[in-house]
Formats: C-alpha cells, sequence, structure tokens
C-alpha cells in the first residue's frame, strides 16, 4: 500500500468511525442527558436501558470490534505466512479504528453508567485506549517502511543521503537543506526520560519553522508546479526521516516500555469483557436469540 493510499484508507476509516460517533450521540442524546433516576420514565427506556435491544447491541458489535481487531492484526503480524495478506500498517491501521471505535459503542451501551465487572471492563477500556493513542504516537516517531519494519540506522541514513541527491539536483533544493541542517543542526540527541519528552516538543516546534521557511523559499524561487511539488515531497521526507533519527533510539526503547505495560492492561479487559459476557449470559440476557 503506497503512502498516500493508506493515508487515504486511514482518512476513510477516520471519516467512518467520526461519522458513527456523531450519528449515536445525535440519536441517543436527549436519553443520556436525562438523569438516570428520570430514565425509567421515558418511553424509549426498555430499548434504551444497557439491557435494551438498541444498547445491548451496541455492546455485543463493541465487544466484537475489539475481538476482530486485536485478532487480525496479532496474527497478520505474527504469521509470516500471512506477510502477503496486505501490508501491516494498513493492518495496523484498521486495527485502531476497530479498537477505538469498540469501546465507544461500548461506552454508549453503557449509557454513561457502569458499576461492577461492568465498570472494571469500562474504565481498565478506557485505560488501554489512552494507552494506544500514546503508542501510536510513538510509533509515529520511529522511522519504518512501506510494510511497517523499523528502518536500521544504516537504512536510514541511505534514504537521507537519497532524498539530498535529489535535492541537490536544483538551487532551490540546495537552499532547503541549507534549511533543514540549520534548523536541526543544534540539536542533540536526548538521554534520559525527561530529555527525551522535552525534545519531542521541541522537535515538533523547530519542524514547523522548518516547514514554514521551506514553503516561503519554494513560493520565492518561482518553480513551475511539477518541480516545486516534487521539491516539496523530497523535502518533507527528508525533514521527517533527519527529526526522527534524532529521537529513534530513545522512541523505540520508550515504545519498548509502552509495550511492556499496554499488554497487560489488555490481558486484564479481555478477563474481565468475558466474566461480564458470562455473567450477562447467566442472567438471562440474551439479546435478540
Amino acid at each position: 500500500m503506497k503512502k498516500s493510499s493508506h493515508q487515504a484508507f486511514g482518512l476513510f476509516l477516520a471519516l467512518i468511525a467520526l461519522s458513527a460517533v456523531i450519528a449515536l450521540g445525535l440519536y441517543g442524546g436527549s436519553y443520556y442527558l436525562t438523569a438516570l433516576e428520570l430514565r425509567p420514565f421515558r418511553h424509549d427506556y426498555a430499548i434504551m436501558k444497557p439491557s435494551g435491544v438498541y444498547s445491548h447491541g451496541l455492546g455485543i458489535v463493541g465487544s466484537l470490534m475489539i475481538v476482530v481487531g486485536v485478532t487480525t492484526y496479532m496474527t497478520r503480524k505474527r504469521l509470516r505466512s500471512l506477510s502477503g495478506l496486505g501490508q501491516l500498517s494498513g493492518w495496523l491501521t484498521f486495527h485502531i479504528f476497530l479498537c477505538l471505535l469498540g469501546p465507544i459503542l461500548i461506552v454508549y451501551h453503557s449509557t454513561f453508567k457502569a458499576g461492577g465487572i461492568a465498570a472494571i471492563t469500562l474504565w481498565t477500556m478506557v485505560s488501554i485506549v489512552s494507552s494506544g493513542l500514546l503508542g501510536r504516537y510513538l510509533y509515529a516517531q520511529i522511522p519504518r517502511n512501506l510494510e511497517g519494519l523499523a528502518l536500521s540506522d544504516r537504512e536510514i541514513d541511505e534514504e537521507i543521503r537519497s532524498l539530498s541527491e535529489e535535492l541537490k539536483a536544483t538551487p532551490a533544493g540546495q537552499g532547503i537543506i541549507g534549511i533543514m541542517d540549520g534548523g536541526f543542526g543544534a540539536f542533540h540527541k536526548p538521554e534520559s526520560l525527561g530529555e527525551t519528552i522535552r525534545a519531542f516538543r521541541l522537535l515538533s516546534k523547530v519542524s514547523r519553522e522548518i516547514h514554514r521557511r521551506i514553503d516561503v523559499a519554494l513560493e520565492r524561487s518561482h518553480l513551475d508546479q511539477a518541480t516545486e511539488s516534487r521539491l516539496r515531497a523530497s523535502a518533507w521526507a527528508r525533514e521527517s526521516l533527519v527529526r526522527k533519527s534524532l529521537i529513534v533510539s530513545q522512541a523505540g526503547r520508550l515504545f519498548h516500555y509502552w509495550h511492556v505495560i499496554h499488554l497487560p492492561f489488555s490481558i486484564i479487559m479481555f478477563l474481565t469483557l468475558a466474566a461480564h459476557v458470562t455473567v450477562v449470559l447467566l442472567l438471562g440476557y440474551t439479546w435478540i436469540f
């Protein structure tokens, strides 16, 4: 999957998720805003309560989305025999989509209230989603190929060198390299956790300034549209690689620690979810079946 196709796929899934969240909020908004003690007197209480046909269905769909999201991604990631079944980066995007929208459906299923095992499952799920967003950020800070595999230091250097050669072919490109190297030149690679956190913030600020200066430089160069687009694409790719190369070792270490923490929480969530489903079935809540 090419980068542009991958971005379009991610945007498509994001639009689906956003549309679903808005639609669910509009449909049940008045119920969710009603005080808990007044909800039983509403005409739609029978279907909107957690055990009602509507909210119960949201819980089932949300739970299935999480299970499918986790199992498909982990299976694709660990089984080499499935390496030809789409690129790992696309599967990760699909995993994030399912494991973000699924918990949201479960929150709607709970009608924003929960107790007992359901509460443990819900808050564990919220913790995992929050953790997942952090993990996705750290994942994005590590240079990767289209398959989603981390690039080695040698591969990063070779890619930067290749992009530099493309830019050096024109005077405007040479100026762009000077802007980048000047912006990142005074940056020192972080060693501690505190330095790494500050580095993320500083590099984000430096990156925005570099992008602004490159845009100005390209506008002043009065290049034809095709050449300008090509130089801008190469410049963005080189800037991203140089920026990430400065923190890749620390980002990789943090991502490893994040994974160590994220996995146990995921196991706890699945155990409590299984317990919740078991209790619900024992109590006779079988939805429409």
